[in-house]
């Protein structure tokens, strides 16, 4: 990087004075040499082009001084209105403060080529039209006929200027102000319209297109009787009917709302809407009857109309953004819509209130999806629920507010919370993930009750139902779950393990003869064994008011149990629903071959004798197992 002195740059820049300069370049050049800070200013230049140049400049006015003297001559043509006022305010605008200063407008690096560009921006090369560009010879038929063609092309404000040309002109010629009124209405400028239109009456009492025009102006407002007024004096008998319709509708709406009927009111109101499309106490009724009802989006719609209609009530920006956060659970929405307000009204402490409690809420949730798409479910578990005073969680911190902006009128009490069952949804989701059924309960129950089709809360009740063995109960819950959510292979896996337990359910449950779980690992199953044989050993019959048969046919049970389970293999077939011991089950032949023990027999005997601690029998194989 080099030092190069400014009046190098300025050279660069081609003649900014003498007889062939322009006269806004010299008007530069006076600027240039009124500020002896500027002269022989040497700063730190990387020329990249002579139409970019990256500056290290020391302030926002010196900026904007280098710009107007020395990049503006060679891209501009049109004088600036004035230059260095221009400049200065919109460097403010361009430039970001450096990391290593908290001057603004200190130290910065600044591309000249973007804020000659902005500079420009606010010196328009285009010259607005105005009424001094008209010349004065033009008939204003003809001025007429242009502002006609210049609302055909989409150029309503030149329009707009021969409109007032030709009225200036001729102020007594009513259909001037009648098409200037028209052309106010088809931009939505509604007062300025009903002006012209009552300067039209005033000029030509009974005209009828203005009268028409009128009533319709006053209708959209729900001003009844004016409107009717008007629409008797043109002779509009149709138009009166369809005033009387949604008067009455209006009326009417407002009876179902008092009543909390709230299809009625949403559907009366619509009708009145339909003429009365500006009146805001009839949209404020939909709004509220549509949030009563829960149609959350359709009452948001309402209130953004009645910001049209009156854009210095604060109330519909706190509703449309607490309902969109909360209600809806967007807070992206949210924000967007308290923004507006801010937009509008810069210190209005309420909604900033509002938005700085959405911000934080919302960098909380964020943390919480980063959670999960990392399946870090036990670190979101954590922002989510209750741990105390000093970390309350996302449930309840969301429940709170919905409660208290209840309170507050932001919220419709019937509405729905979206936000806080979303967040019950996760919760019971990361449990389920940390297989810990237990501990998850409660959030899956309470995702139930908001929502009888929520999937995490249906996968949690199916697994609940299957370590019941109420397999048929979690079969349909879990069908339930697939036919709101689809092919969910959470789901599927469950629904497969359903189908596979309530089949062995029909069969022989080796794992219930031995009185364990399904999880029972290699020592559980040893242990279990041991327990029961010394519970059902023959010897023992009479204790357990068996009779020795009974006590045989048990523990002939309990060996065919423990032959399956002990033996992977077989104990894999098993929990895939394949009964090793079910001949009609077979394949390739009888394992056992003819004997459900192995070898060729399975043949038990009694021997009296030492052998279990605490009895005199001892049990014993001829053939299988061979001890433990």
């Amino acid at each position: 990087m080099s030092s190069i002195p400014v009046a190098r740059v300025i050279a660069k820049r081609g003649p900014t004075h003498g007889p062939s300069a322009p006269d806004w370049s010299r008007q530069l050049i006076n600027i240039y040499l009124a500020f002896p800070t500027l002269k022989n200013q040497r700063w730190p230049l990387q020329p990249q082009s002579l139409q970019q140049l990256t500056l290290h400049i020391n302030s926002c006015a010196d900026a904007a001084r280098h710009l107007l003297l020395s990049t503006l001559p060679s891209v501009a043509q049109p004088p600036l209105h004035p230059p260095l006022q221009s400049g200065s305010a919109q460097c403010r605008s361009l430039v970001r403060p450096s990391s290593r200063t908290q001057t603004p407008c200190r130290n910065m690096i600044l591309r000249l080529s973007s804020l000659a560009l902005g500079l420009l921006s606010t010196a328009p090369l285009a010259h607005a039209l105005s009424a001094a560009d008209i010349p004065s010879d033009i008939p204003v038929s003809q001025l007429i006929k242009d502002a006609g063609v210049k609302l055909a092309t989409g150029d309503s404000q030149d329009a707009l200027v021969y409109f007032d040309v030709a009225i200036a002109r001729d102020p007594r010629n009513y259909l001037t102000f009648f098409r200037r009124g028209a052309a106010y209405l088809s931009l939505g400028r509604t007062n300025q319209a009903q002006q012209d239109f009552e300067k039209v009456l005033e000029l030509k009492p009974g005209f009828e297109g203005a009268l028409v025009q009128r009533a319709k102006i006053r209708a959209r407002k729900a001003e009844w009787a004016a409107a009717r007024m008007d629409y008797e004096a043109a002779g509009k008998a149709d138009e009166i009917a369809q005033l009387d319709e949604a008067e009455r509708a209006s009326a009417a709406a407002k009876d179902a709302e008092e009543k909390g009927k709230w299809d009625d009111c949403i559907s009366e109101a619509g009708t009145s809407i339909i003429v009365a499309g500006a009146a805001y106490d009839i949209r404020k009724t939909r709004a509220r009857c549509r949030f009563e009802k829960g149609e959350v989006i359709e009452g948001i719609s309402d209130l953004q109309h009645l910001l049209q209609i009156n854009k210095g009530d604060i109330q519909p920006h706190l509703q449309s953004s607490a309902m969109a956060f909360y209600s809806l659970g967007e807070p992206d929405k949210g924000v967007q819509h308290i923004a507006r307000c801010l937009q509008s009204d810069p210190d209005n402490k309420t909604c900033m209130k509002l938005r700085r409690r959405e911000k934080n809420l919302d960098k909380q949730l964020k943390k919480v999806r980063q959670h999960f798409e990392k399946r870090q479910f036990a670190t979101a578990s954590r922002l989510l629920v209750d741990r105390g005073e000093e970390e309350p969680g996302l449930l309840k911190e969301v429940k709170q507010d919905f409660d208290e902006y209840v309170e507050l009128g932001y919220i419709y009490k019937s509405s729905p919370q979206g936000l806080y069952r979303e967040l019950v949804e996760q919760t019971c989701e990361a449990y389920i993930e940390m297989n810990n059924l237990k501990k998850g309960t409660q959030y899956c129950k309470e995702a139930l009750e908001m929502n009888p089709e929520s999937l995490h809360g249906l996968i949690h009740k199916g697994q609940l139902e299957l370590e019941a063995d109420d397999f048929e109960e979690s079969i349909r819950t879990l069908e339930a779950a697939k036919e709101h959510h689809g092919q969910n292979q959470k789901v599927q896996e469950l629904l497969r393990k359903a189908h596979t337990l309530l089949k062995r359910s029909k069969q022989k449950d080796y794992y219930k003869v031995l009185d364990i779980g399904r999880d029972a690992d290699d020592r559980t199953i040893k242990k279990a064994y041991r327990k029961m044989s010394k519970i059902y050993h023959p010897d023992k019959a009479a204790a357990q008011n068996l009779t020795p048969e009974e006590a045989q046919k048990k523990m002939a049970a309990i060996n065919e149990a423990y032959e399956v389970l002990s033996n992977p293999e077989l104990k894999e077939r098993f929990d895939n629903g394949d009964d090793p011991n079910n001949p009609e089950q077979q394949q390739g032949g009888n394992p056992f071959h003819g004997s459900p023990f192995g070898g060729g027999g399975g043949n038990f005997f009694f021997q009296q004798g030492g052998g279990f601690p605490g009895g005199s029998a001892q049990f014993k194989f001829q053939q299988g197992f061979g001890g433990f």
